[in-house]
């Protein structure tokens, strides 16, 4: 029974402590992201820490940035799927950072980044893999002949050519990491 309520006042003052240490940090980001410095308790500019909160501002941003991203994708997935309107270029959700305006500014190493990046995702479960293989069957030129079949003539071809970019930069990556894979599983 004591030890019991040992453990729990053990438990309390740990998420307490968390709690104020994460309030600290949220408070010197603040004071970073305007342009300062952190000081130590002798008032001299503390380079360490200052960088060290730097970084976590800049994962912090990207890690924001990357749930902002996949969710503008899956919902305008979701709403170009329940339309039946016509679609122009710039009606797809494109995987990548900034929507395109023409199928030039479609990079393959963006495209693969898009989804990398979207594993960082918080309640991500799936394995890059798996995220890649979802990736491809929604790309395949054959399953968007639904989307095809509603796409303005005038952007038909370029909407084609930038699924083939999406398509090939998907491939070529889940076949570079089930190389890995093998290579890995090698004894």
């Amino acid at each position: 029974m004591r030890n019991e309520r040992r453990r729990l006042q053990e438990e309390r003052r740990q998420r307490r402590a968390e709690v104020e240490r994460e309030l600290m940090l949220q408070g010197e980001m603040e004071y970073v992201r305007i342009g300062l410095s952190i000081r130590d308790r002798f008032g001299r500019v503390d380079e360490t820490r200052t960088e060290f909160v730097r970084a976590e501002i800049r994962k912090r941003d990207a890690l924001a940035k990357a749930i902002k991203q996949w969710e503008s994708y899956q919902s305008r997935w979701r709403g170009l799927l329940n339309s039946d309107r016509p679609v122009a270029f710039a009606d797809i959700p494109w995987p990548v950072s900034d929507s395109p305006s023409s199928v030039d500014e479609l990079n393959p190493d963006s495209v693969v980044q898009f989804f990398v990046d979207s594993l960082l995702v918080p309640g991500n479960r799936a394995s890059e893999t798996d995220r890649l293989r979802s990736a491809l069957l929604r790309w395949h030129p054959d399953k968007m002949t639904s989307v095809f079949s509603r796409t303005v003539d005038s952007d038909l071809d370029t909407v084609q050519d930038g699924v083939n970019i999406v398509f090939r930069a998907l491939h070529a990556r889940i076949h570079r990491v089930k190389v890995s894979q093998d290579m890995d599983a090698r004894p």
